[in-house]
């Protein structure tokens, strides 16, 4: 793998225990043992002051840095924020509850460098969960999936939706400036700019673990938000082209 510096971005809402957690037992000592240069950014948007407060008094390494709190909602915010102070080759985001194994990246590092843009997949080939999920996400992620896969044609990408991605920084600061999309669609919204403009996407099998404890509180409420949010990146398709 070439010498490069990534940055692990972090999106999180009212989950500071967890994210706490996870930062200081799973992914500081992964990304330790990876040999890479890294730093990691958290953006704590539309969250209670007091959970941005309880990660804000924490003792981390100094190459952790929390992002001034901002009142705003969505997920799409929260990451196009973090990509925008990223000063790495690539930004790697991640949900805070690592319902996507860290493992993930033992099988992309091989590719930085050479793929603008690699995804962690529930339904490449290869993936396994680690335990079955309730009827109504499994309902909420085939629905979903179907209904980009109709509109958007992506070929090759199965699973749009799964928060695990490592982007060229260069690229996603370009494609932020053309986003239209705070909320979780945005996952989409990226991977149809860089389709349209001919980057290169690669997905890699993964274990995936349900959170019984999401943030996502309402999967129909978000589902709705969620098909909404895939007309308007339709209908601004002749405003994502020319992100070179």
């Amino acid at each position: 793998m070439p010498a490069m510096k990534i940055s692990i971005l972090i999106p999180t809402k009212n989950e500071s225990r967890k994210l706490i957690a996870n930062m200081e037992e799973k992914i500081l000592p992964y990304f330790d043992e990876c040999g890479i240069t890294y730093d990691v950014l958290i953006c704590a948007d539309g969250g209670r002051e007091e959970e941005f407060e309880a990660i804000s008094a924490h003792h981390f390494p100094a190459h952790v840095k929390l992002l001034p709190l901002i009142d705003v909602k969505g997920k799409g915010h929260a990451v196009k924020r973090l990509y925008e102070e990223s000063d790495s080759d690539y930004g790697l985001f991640m949900d805070a509850d690592l319902s996507t194994d860290l493992s993930v990246f033992d099988l992309m590092k091989g590719d930085l460098g050479k793929v603008d843009c690699l995804i962690a997949s529930r339904d490449a080939k290869g993936s396994r969960y680690g335990k079955k999920q309730p009827l109504t996400r499994r309902l909420t992620h085939f629905g979903c999936r179907k209904a980009v896969q109709w509109k958007f044609h992506m070929k090759g990408i199965k699973d749009t939706q799964c928060g695990y991605k490592c982007v060229r920084t260069d690229i996603c600061k370009k494609i932020c400036s053309k986003s239209i999309i705070d909320g979780f669609a945005f996952d989409v919204e990226l991977l149809y700019i860089l389709s349209l403009n001919g980057y290169s996407i690669r997905e890699y099998p993964c274990l995936w673990t349900d959170d019984p404890d999401s943030s996502v509180s309402s999967p129909l409420k978000s589902s709705l938000s969620f098909y909404k949010d895939l007309r308007k990146i339709k209908k601004n398709r002749k405003n994502y082209s020319g992100v070179k």
